[in-house]
């Protein structure tokens, strides 16, 4: 499968790129518990979630949450915010305003812009 890789200890990583190609959507089953985030921030740092923030206990939660979150970064449900500090997250928007510093760009995008 092009787009997944199962390595050693039966570590599945999955990327997808967005549809204009910046910005790669990724989720791995690393320590035995299912990881989203992004990479191509522009050599800012990468933003990733665990599915236990989403309220997710067992492995069949954490499957269930992840394909809801990936449904809503996909189909654009989920506005991703750009900082020019940290790069693309999912983070609130009003606690990155909150934080802004000085010299520091944000913006908002979707998954279909990218």
């Amino acid at each position: 499968m092009e787009h997944c890789v199962v390595k050693p200890e039966g570590i599945v990583d999955i990327e997808y790129k967005s549809p204009q190609g910046l910005l790669t959507l990724w989720l791995t089953t690393q320590n035995k518990e299912i990881t989203i985030g992004f990479s191509g921030n522009q050599n800012l740092g990468d933003f990733h979630t665990h599915m236990s923030l989403y309220g997710a206990n067992t492995p069949d939660e954490e499957l269930k949450e992840a394909v809801k979150l990936i449904e809503d970064i996909i189909s654009d449900r989920l506005t991703i915010v750009y900082s020019s500090i940290l790069g693309y997250t999912l983070l609130d928007l009003e606690e990155i305003r909150e934080y802004q510093q000085a010299n520091e760009l944000i913006g908002v995008t979707s998954w279909s812009k990218l």
